[in-house]
């Protein structure tokens, strides 16, 4: 037993200086002779082996489908800053909220930040308790993901037990990524297998960590840097960052603590000149504020934490020339212009395509076919057109129409005033019911449900819309090209889980202009709320269809435009079969109904703030009004019951008094909470 902790000790130690330290004291041949010598030892006796034993990062069967995992504090995404206006845009809202708001010129008045490099991988989170790995997840939508515990366990930069045997539970997120040597080495084995290439390392590390089985995951030489953690009781990110490496997990060695925004714009632009040589992918730099007590005081607005942010490096641009410009229709039935290219290289990415948004912006660009064009990938992500190239020399192109027929199913193409967007008009598009369809499965998680399958489904008339998915049987599954019956068990299993997905999920996949994550996530508690945690869809479906703009925009975060909408597509006649029929489908998991103080001031009040607070920002105001049953409104309407008026105050507080609501300043307000 002496002789078997021994080796995994050194072998632990050896894999902290290789992976932490990135200072090895043992070469790669010393490394494997130990590695050797403790799995000969731990054949001949097993009852020596242990979970945490290096020996044990490759040794869980393949699974069927990943186990979800709720989180246990949801993994959020973060606001964007893309120039340095931007960055000190934030820190002037970082300091006002904190209260510090003398001139920036005084010392006392700069804020400590960590700035790190935003690493171009897969975020996952890893739990240890007392010590040892007990699961890994994928981030999935923030609240719940997906359980790679066995996949993760085979990154050697991953460590199986903390290097203290720590009490209690902790939480580690951290990005998952492929080197950019390991990302060049796998498309070159591909190609000479005649596979199709991976368009980035991110999307190899994605589909690496996500592979049911762990012994290919173990194949790709994926790495790992981790950034933060609950359960550790640090008082500052900085120190956080110290003591995760001392726990033995990777830490990105570029982090640097600054003050003020000056020197976060100094650490990004010396981080964006040596980002070739990092030997990794990097899309920017993250801005963390330093002293954990002023992050929670900051707090969240919606999915974001208003004490970081990420400032992305500027888009990589490339020329080429446009080769035809086509309109792409949408699961709404807009038509997007798409500029055809040829092809180029922006971003480690071949581009053939880039949007053009719509007809404004061509006509803005003025470009057409022929021309040169600058082409950048927006977010490092979707590739546009951004400028055109001596668009004032003779003999260029016509002007670019959008069609007045679809060019999908020849049906009229339908322009309002109020809207920039051209939509088809046919309900029965192939394109739109193609990308609903594509749409939904996504938003509804169902795994293997890709456009080959989706294609052969509308081909054979199996499917004409996104509920019909649920009615697909075993034999109809297994009857399609290149599905056996495990692959068709498999899809068949991963549909029907999909009939109890949490409301927001369901809500999201209808695909409602302007319905996202947040905002679903908004009116699945506020339905919640109002009928109560056991309802129906069907329910769900009659409350929406009966539910007036000027309701739905008295819930927070909805303005007049969602709120039209929303209620416009839900009281559509056009959508009503397929809704009826989802709801003999689908029974989603309603949130549970919020607890409503009956004897708050504001329980099932509408407030509206207005001007400027004085003792908190009005997004924590508006949080406390619904924390005690009310709701927060950014409109006054006849529906208002109180305006809050701050300094300022201006066109909200005039219609206040014109509609006779009840206004109140803020200390007014402070002496209702207190009540």
């Amino acid at each position: 037993m002496e002789s078997a902790a021994k080796l995994r000790a050194a072998i632990e130690k050896a894999n902290y200086e290789y992976h932490v330290l990135d200072s090895p004291t043992i070469s790669d041949e010393q490394y494997d002779a130990l590695l050797r010598a403790l799995l000969r030892l731990e054949t001949e006796h097993p009852e020596l082996v242990t979970p945490d034993s290096p020996t044990q990062r490759v040794g869980a069967p393949p699974s069927e489908r990943f186990r979800p995992v709720r989180h246990v504090a949801p993994m959020l995404s973060l606001g964007n800053a893309f120039d340095a206006g931007e960055v000190r845009a934030f820190d002037q809202r970082v300091r006002k909220l904190l209260g510090r708001t003398e001139p920036i010129e005084h010392a006392t008045s700069g804020i400590d930040y960590v700035c790190e490099l935003k690493i171009d991988g897969l975020a996952v989170n890893l739990t240890y308790v007392d010590g040892r790995l007990v699961e890994g997840a994928t981030r999935g939508d923030g609240t719940v993901g997906e359980d790679i515990t066995a996949n993760l366990r085979t990154i050697k930069a991953v460590p199986l037990a903390l290097r203290e045997r720590t009490k209690g539970r902790i939480d580690v997120r951290g990005e998952v990524y492929l080197p950019v040597r390991s990302f060049e080495a796998t498309n070159r084995e591909r190609a000479e297998r005649g596979e199709p290439l991976f368009a980035n390392p991110r999307n190899a590390a994605a589909g690496a960590v996500r592979q049911v089985d762990p012994r290919k995951t173990a194949e790709r030489d994926l790495s790992i840097y981790v950034y933060s953690a609950a359960g550790l009781d640090v008082p500052t990110q900085h120190q956080l960052l110290e003591r995760l490496k001392a726990l033995g997990l990777r830490v990105n060695p570029k982090w640097r603590l600054v003050t003020g925004a000056d020197e976060v714009i100094g650490y990004a632009a010396e981080r964006h000149a040596e980002r070739e040589e990092l030997g990794y992918g990097v899309d920017g730099v993250v801005v963390k504020v330093d002293a954990i007590a002023d992050q929670e005081r900051l707090g969240y607005v919606a999915r974001t934490p208003r004490w970081a942010i990420a400032y992305k490096f500027p888009a990589e641009q490339a020329t080429t020339a446009v080769e035809d410009i086509k309109a792409y229709v949408g699961r709404t039935g807009v038509l997007t212009p798409v500029a055809w290219l040829a092809p180029v290289q922006v971003g480690g990415t071949t581009v053939k395509r880039a949007t053009l948004h719509n007809l404004d912006e061509v006509r803005r660009l003025d470009v057409r076919v022929g021309d040169r064009v600058v082409v950048q990938r927006a977010g490092d992500v979707i590739p546009e057109v951004v400028a055109v190239i001596d668009a004032d020399r003779a003999g260029r192109g016509d002007q670019w129409q959008m069609p007045s027929r679809c060019p999908e199913c020849d049906g009229p193409v339908e322009h309002r005033e109020d809207e920039v967007a051209y939509r088809c008009a046919n309900p029965s598009c192939p394109a739109k019911q193609g990308q609903r369809l594509g749409h939904f499965v996504g938003a509804m998680d169902i795994e293997g449900a890709g456009w080959a399958f989706l294609s052969q489904v509308q081909d054979r008339g199996l499917v004409s819309d996104p509920a019909d998915l649920f009615d697909l049987t075993m034999d109809q599954l297994t009857a399609l090209d290149r599905y056996a019956e495990k692959s068709a068990s498999n899809l068949y299993q991963r549909i029907q889980a999909a009939r109890e997905q949490p409301l927001a999920r369901v809500l999201v996949a209808l695909g409602v202009p302007h319905l996202g994550w947040t905002t679903s996530e908004v009116i699945a508690q506020w339905l919640a709320d109002d009928l109560g945690p056991k309802a129906t869809l069907r329910a769900v479906f009659d409350r929406l269809r009966a539910t007036t703009p000027e309701e739905l925009q008295a819930t927070p975060g909805i303005g007049p435009i969602v709120a039209r909408t929303i209620t416009e597509w839900f009281a559509d006649p056009a959508e009503r079969a397929f809704l009826d029929k989802l709801a003999r489908h689908v029974r989603p998991a309603m949130p549970e109904r919020r607890a409503v103080a009956a004897a708050s001031p504001f329980a099932g009040k509408s407030v509206v703030f207005t001007g400027t607070l004085e003792r908190r920002s009005r997004e924590d105001a508006e949080e406390l009004v619904r924390s005690l049953g009310g709701k927060a409104s950014g409109s006054v309407s006849k529906k208002t019951d109180l305006v809050v008026a701050g300094s300022g105050a201006g066109t909200k507080l005039d219609k206040a008094k014109q509609l006779g609501v009840a206004v109140i300043d803020e200390d007014e307000f402070d002496r209702l909470l207190r009540t």
